[in-house]
């Protein structure tokens, strides 16, 4: 999912145009559409005005401006409204346009060398300091909103783009042989699935030299944005968080069954596991967690029902019983996009497609056998696909209706994909409004956050491998919570369980606004660790929400 560090062998020669005002920033666009990259021809008319600068463009050029295309107009401007600079550009193309590049350069050197950061950037450190080349993308792990920063805190200048959908927005900074001044490119992808040949850009904002508090109340007005544009509410308020889950101080990772076959716990042991820790915590702050409940993880999905393995449906119902018992709620895992083929005979009527639905997406492929090569019957499905997002919704909901469970997690679906059959959030919107129709006090949870992924799941994995001190935690606790991922190991040599990272040491606990920590057990963590457990329960219980 990482960029593709690729960049032109040449100059490319844009024409640059001042931004009003004596901030000292040029500007200038590129134009994008699925065969080409267009500049905007060198000799078109600006017009400079004291708050005002428009560019009108009827001609388009090939990079390095030695052809003149006449394939349609850039009307572009910028306009400096008490010392935030806006941008508002409209394109029109005789092909559909794919992306569209707002270039800037000329922020101030000092902010530049600082480096960039976002409200979910880890606090204490940034990206591209000292001028090193980085990308940051939305939505995704490296921005939780589409609002970035680039300086220290105490004087910095901000970033924000006020779409009022979920787009790809992509940042980029890099100082090429042939500019005289790095370049700060902000790149905007128009929807797959409704790409065309006129466009307008949604509003890019940049504030120039912003104090500390003056950087948070735009941190704020963009956040104000973000709430009414994807419907975020607050979590003191949220009606899908059911009152159990305001007083969980815990979340136990109960691993099952490996791809290969391996059990970690059978329906059994995780009965005896909840009864060891609910010896140390209260049963009703705890949530636990169930990976590999269905069987070989991964392997089996999307169908959906207790291992056999594990103890089937007889040994599940046991399992829950003895977590209404102790007053624990349970929460399975599911696949929010991924399938085995074998599985899925209908895998190609959902399967997640380019945006030029020319070949299929993989989010990953692991090598769950380590054979050091890949699976090959992994396949990642789109909840925007009626067929696919049926399945999901029926499978949930017998798990719901059967055995009484009080929660669901949807693997992957903080990753997004510009698909061009079906619109991915339009597909989690559905999926979670079908869910909350049949089962109104169902928890939904998923891995991943960000804002507009927050607004319909109040409860996200954090980001496997990121600071969970980020810079601005109002971003995320004003409106949901986290928890730690999947992958982080275990007490003890940090066994991973059912995923595929192997062993991975288990961070420390330690207070962090809007998280819940995470517990794992797979087979040797109580007759082995027992002491480590007790201990993480009882800092959990004497830290967490009551």
């Amino acid at each position: 999912m990482g960029f593709i560090d690729t960049d032109l062998s040449f100059d490319p020669k844009d024409p640059y145009f001042p931004a009003p005002g004596t901030y000292g920033v040029e500007w200038g666009v590129q134009v994008f559409t699925e065969d080409n990259g267009y500049a905007i021809h060198a000799g078109c008319a600006y017009v400079h005005e004291t708050d005002r600068v428009t560019v009108h463009s009827d001609r388009f050029a090939l990079f390095g401006q030695q052809t003149t295309v006449d394939a349609g107009v850039v009307d572009a401007e910028v306009v400096n409204r008490d010392g935030v600079l806006e941008w508002s550009i409209k394109v029109r193309h005789t092909e559909a346009v794919k992306a569209v590049k707002l270039m800037l350069r000329g922020l101030p050197p000092e902010q530049l060398r600082a480096g960039w950061w976002t409200p979910n950037t880890g606090r204490g450190w940034a990206h591209g300091v000292n001028g090193h080349r980085i990308q940051l993308e939305y939505p995704g792990p490296d921005m939780a909103t589409a609002w970035l920063a680039v300086g220290d805190e105490a004087e910095c200048s901000t970033l924000s783009i006020r779409d009022p959908r979920v787009r790809r927005q992509i940042v980029h900074v890099r100082h090429p042989q042939y500019s005289p001044l790095p370049i700060v490119e902000v790149v905007h992808v128009t929807s797959a699935d409704d790409r065309s040949q006129t466009y307008r850009v949604p509003p890019v904002r940049l504030r120039v030299r912003a104090s500390s508090a003056v950087a948070d109340q735009d941190l704020d007005d963009h956040l104000a944005f973000a709430e009414k544009a994807h419907g975020l509410r607050p979590w003191e308020t949220r009606p899908d968080v059911p009152d159990w889950m305001r007083r969980v101080a815990l979340v136990v990772t109960l691993h099952g069954q490996h791809w290969t076959g391996y059990v970690f716990n059978t329906f059994p042991q995780m009965e005896e596991a909840l009864r060891f820790v609910t010896q140390h915590i209260e049963g009703h702050r705890v949530l636990a967690y169930l990976p590999g409940w269905e069987g070989r993880y991964y392997y089996a999905y999307p169908q959906y029902r207790p291992g056999p393995d594990l103890g089937g449906d007889e040994g599940f119902a046991a399992l829950a019983g003895t977590a209404r018992e102790l007053g624990v709620r349970l929460m399975p895992m599911f696949g929010g996009h991924g399938a085995n083929v074998k599985q899925y005979p209908k895998w190609e009527d959902a399967v997640l497609r380019n945006d030029t639905n020319r070949y299929v997406e993989l989010l990953n492929r692991p090598d769950w056998d380590t054979d050091r090569v890949g699976e090959g019957n992994q396949v990642f499905l789109n909840p925007g696909e009626p067929g696919f997002r049926a399945h999901l919704v029926e499978s949930i909901s017998a798990m719901v209706r059967e055995f009484g469970v009080d929660a669901a997690f949807l693997d992957t679906l903080g990753y997004w994909f510009n698909d061009p059959r079906y619109d991915v959030m339009d597909g989690c919107r559905l999926l979670r409004a079908e869910l909350l129709q049949r089962h109104p006090d169902l928890l939904l949870a998923v891995e991943g956050w960000w804002d507009a992924l927050s607004a319909l799941f109040p409860l996200g994995q954090h980001w496997f491998g990121t600071d969970r001190d980020i810079r601005k935690p109002r971003v995320l606790t004003r409106y949901a919570r986290t928890t730690g991922h999947l992958a982080e190991g275990t007490p003890g040599p940090g066994s991973t369980g059912v995923h595929e990272k192997g062993f991975v040491p288990r961070p420390p606990d330690t207070s962090r606004e809007g998280h819940i920590p995470v517990l794992g057990i797979v087979d040797d963590t109580l007759p082995t660790h027992a002491e480590e457990v007790a201990a993480i329960c009882r800092w959990a219980r004497d830290n967490g929400p009551r």
